[in-house]
């Protein structure tokens, strides 16, 4: 049996979308109707971004559509046996922003390595490269037109009753991420053929694949000196 927060049994509204709440766990039904989505949307909240140190606060998960969680991760270190499964399946697709910092708090708190993944935050440098704004809140602006408050990122994640500025926080940015993967997906094969001859699509999915290798790097120690720079390893 799930074990729910209060208002998980209240269909909560933001100004955006519908969402539910839910403490540690999904419900089975709902692990089975993400995991035959085909690709969903995964976003983190954390206390802080030592790799190290701090904690997968909450979870958010969207199906693009109309299903839409925020899980509160417990404090125990007790892994939830509904999102290790989808997060660890194949089946279905994930799509991070920032994949490399998600991922990697990911596996180095909760022990669960994520499969399947995509990384818009990769995607925005690989193909928007005439800026240098690859922030969630800038492709929003730019690609859906929509704008985004940022602000409240940086309260504690970690309070057992979010607020509600919190919880709205929270499942804005996840609701939006697969329509971003999409129209970066336009833009990567309206691009084509870039200078090295090959398409942007495969220097994209490169890209991908490389940075799917960093992980294991960064939490095993190797990145440096702030945990997140790996360049220093591949410097003569």
């Amino acid at each position: 049996m799930v074990a729910e927060n209060l208002l998980a049994v209240l269909l909560r509204t933001t100004k955006l979308k519908k969402f539910k709440l839910f403490q540690e766990d999904i419900p089975q039904d709902l692990f089975e109707h993400y995991q035959n989505s085909g690709i969903i949307a995964i976003d983190t909240e954390l206390t802080g971004l030592n790799l190290f140190r701090d904690k997968v606060a909450t979870i958010q998960i969207s199906d693009g559509v109309s299903t839409h969680s925020i899980i509160q991760m417990s404090k125990q270190g007790w892994v939830a046996e509904n999102i290790k499964k989808l997060l660890e399946s194949n089946v279905v697709r994930k799509v991070f922003h920032h994949a490399l910092l998600d991922v990697s708090m990911i596996q180095q708190d909760l022990g669960i390595t994520v499969k399947n993944f995509r990384c818009t935050k990769i995607a925005s440098k690989i193909v928007r490269t005439y800026t240098e704004k690859h922030g969630l809140k800038d492709l929003s602006e730019e690609l859906l037109g929509v704008k985004m408050e940022k602000k409240t990122r940086e309260s504690c994640w970690f309070s057992q009753e979010l607020s509600q500025d919190q919880l709205q926080y929270a499942i804005g940015d996840v609701v939006r991420l697969l329509d971003i993967y999409n129209k970066l997906n336009e833009l990567i094969e309206a691009r084509g053929q870039i200078g090295s001859g090959m398409s942007c699509q495969h220097v994209n999915e490169e890209a991908q694949i490389a940075m799917q290798h960093m992980i294991p790097l960064l939490v095993s120690g190797y990145g440096s000196p702030d945990q997140w720079d790996l360049g220093w390893l591949f410097r003569y």
